[in-house]
Formats: C-alpha cells, sequence, structure tokens
C-alpha cells in the first residue's frame, strides 16, 4: 500500500507538499500540484483519515439521529445528508430513537463517548433539557423537523412549515366543497400541521367532529388502521387529511379494501411528497415538502460549524421552508349525495 512518502517521492516534492496539496491548506503551484495528484493516481494512494484526523482534532465522523429509518421521509433526507457530507470525506453514523426521548438521550451518550465531530438530530425525540444542555459542549449541533418547538429558537434549527401545510391540505378539500373532513396524524409531533387543520376548519365556519380526529404513529399501518376506525363512523368522512403520506397510502389501502372508490367515494390528502405518492393507487394528492433543500442546508450548516465552532448560527427567517401542493388525482369534490 503506497504512503505519503511514496507520492512525494514519485511527485519529486516534499511529504508536506504532498499533505498541503491534499488538504488544500496551502498554496501550491498548478504544476506542482498536478504532478502530485498524478502521483496518487498512479500509486492508488489513499489518505490515512484516522491520523488526518488525529492532527485535526476530528473523527469525520457525523452522528445523526432520526425517529425511524423506515420512513421515507426521513430516508430520503439522510440519503441526501449522506451525500454532500461524503464529498467532504465525512461519514454519517446513524441511529433511530423510535420516538423515544430516552432512547435518543441514551444513543447520544454512546455517540459522545465515541469522539463525533457534531450532531445532526431530526424528529423532536430528544427531551428539550438534554438538547439546551449539549448546545452548551463543544460539538456543534443541528436540529431539524422539530415542529417549531418555541424552546430550540437559540439553536440552528432547519424545518418545515407544517402549519401552512396543515392549511394548504384543508382548504383544498374545503374548496372542492368537503365539510366533513376527517383527520389522521400523530400526536403531540404533528401539532402545528394539527394548527393549520383546525384554523383553516374554523375560518371557513366548518365544523370539526371530535370522532374525526384518529391518532397514528405516522406509519402505513396506523393509517391503515386508523382509517377503518373512520369507515365505521356514521356518518362517513367524504375526505381524509392524513399528517403524512405514509399514513395516506395506509389509509386508502382501507378505504379500497372496504370497497369503496377513492376520491369518488372519499378523497384523501396527505404531506410530504415521498415517491410512492405518485405510484400509489389512485396517484396522491400531497403537500410537497422540499426536502432536498432541507438535506442540503442542514448538513452545510452543521459542516460549516464544525470547521469553524465560532460561527453564528443563521438567522431565525432562514430556517423555515415553504411547501406546496401537489394536485393529483385522489381528491375531488364530494357526492351530491353519500351512502
Amino acid at each position: 500500500m503506497a504512503t505519503l512518502s511514496d507520492v512525494a517521492q514519485r511527485a519529486g516534492v516534499t511529504a508536506a507538499t504532498v499533505s498541503y496539496v491534499l488538504s488544500g491548506k496551502a498554496q501550491v503551484k498548478n504544476e506542482t500540484r498536478a504532478r502530485v495528484l498524478q502521483a496518487v493516481e498512479d500509486l492508488g494512494y489513499k489518505p490515512n483519515l484516522l491520523a488526518r484526523g488525529l492532527a485535526q482534532g476530528k473523527t469525520f465522523t457525523i452522528a445523526a439521529i432520526v425517529p425511524e429509518i423506515t420512513n421515507p421521509y426521513y430516508a430520503e433526507i439522510i440519503n441526501e445528508v449522506e451525500h454532500i457530507a461524503g464529498a467532504k470525506d465525512y461519514h454519517i453514523l446513524l441511529a433511530m430513537s423510535h420516538g423515544n426521548p430516552k432512547v435518543c438521550a441514551h444513543l447520544l451518550d454512546r455517540f459522545s463517548s465515541r469522539w463525533v465531530d457534531g450532531f445532526l438530530i431530526m424528529g423532536g425525540a430528544a427531551n428539550p433539557d438534554l438538547i439546551q444542555s449539549m448546545q452548551q459542549t463543544s460539538k456543534p449541533l443541528v436540529l431539524s423537523v422539530w415542529e417549531n418547538d418555541p424552546q430550540m429558537e437559540n439553536i440552528p434549527c432547519f424545518d418545515i412549515d407544517f402549519y401552512d401545510a396543515g392549511i394548504q391540505a384543508t382548504k383544498h378539500l374545503l374548496n372542492l366543497g368537503h365539510s366533513r373532513i376527517a383527520i389522521i396524524l400523530e400526536e403531540p409531533i404533528q401539532h402545528t400541521r394539527f394548527g393549520g387543520f383546525k384554523d383553516a376548519m374554523q375560518k371557513a365556519q366548518v365544523e370539526i367532529v371530535p370522532d374525526y380526529i384518529v391518532s397514528g404513529d405516522s406509519s402505513y399501518t396506523s393509517g391503515f388502521a386508523a382509517a377503518q376506525k373512520l369507515l365505521q363512523i356514521n356518518p362517513v368522512p367524504t375526505a381524509i387529511f392524513a399528517a403524512n403520506d405514509a399514513m395516506a397510502i395506509g389509509a386508502m389501502e382501507a378505504i379500497h379494501q372496504a370497497g369503496l372508490a377513492i376520491p369518488n367515494d372519499i378523497s384523501v390528502i396527505g404531506v410530504d411528497d415521498i415517491l410512492l405518492a405518485e405510484h400509489s393507487y389512485p396517484p396522491l394528492t400531497t403537500i410537497r415538502t422540499p426536502r432536498r433543500q432541507l438535506a442540503k442546508l442542514i448538513i452545510q450548516t452543521l459542516l460549516a460549524k464544525i470547521e469553524n465552532p465560532e460561527l453564528v448560527h443563521v438567522e431565525k427567517s432562514a430556517m423555515l421552508l415553504k411547501p406546496h401542493i401537489i394536485v393529483r388525482s385522489s381528491t375531488t369534490p364530494p357526492k351530491k349525495q353519500i351512502y
């Protein structure tokens, strides 16, 4: 296996010059740089990341905690995060909190002892007091999908405007003429989407029926079970707003199994626009959240804080990303006569 000294000898430069070229920390003549890079390619040299990390006081490892990697929403974000981090030679150490603050606290403790360079925590699973205490340490920390928790305003936190997502989804159904609108959501995590739903209903002076509010856990299975409950209510709702696409697709399956048609019997709308949304049957109307943009912001901010710990976090106005509606075939005006 080629060493740094081998590369230096082949390029006719010092080992320090090779290091400067590879790290980019010093100016090197273009001709010299080209010789070094050619030597690296010829010899198949692989930099010793452990040695580089020790020299720079880093491990080039980022700890990322998400509620569930089986949730397509988080899977798509982590995929983009890993791609961007990998381009900077950083690796992602991934774990799932399963929405449990105690599990998240245990993971943070384990990761801290493994000398990671920074933390990315998604989904609001951690105890706010724990996050605040971590903010006092030297480890950079970025939060995401925290549903606008006011306790986190002094910590870099990138989020989607889920309140607006709730408004948009509900207004779409109201504008189609629906008044018997049910909602499936995970409480308290999706409280801002619920707030948007309630405010849109109240503004339209449409009654919110308590029995039409059903809990889920953001999974397909819970969406299926929630829709089964809703189908047993008399009268059956003419539209279902599921607070994420996974629950929406699960609800659609329950509606199909009950022998009902979507959207002619019941309209369904979700939030996120995961890959399956466009390929569900029928294609799901949903509120698209800018996940790729979110992923870029959170990882770029964390990397910047790792490289420069004194960096002041971005302004609050840059932290809330706007979603927008994607109308497909799962929503339509209600029937004039409902069975």
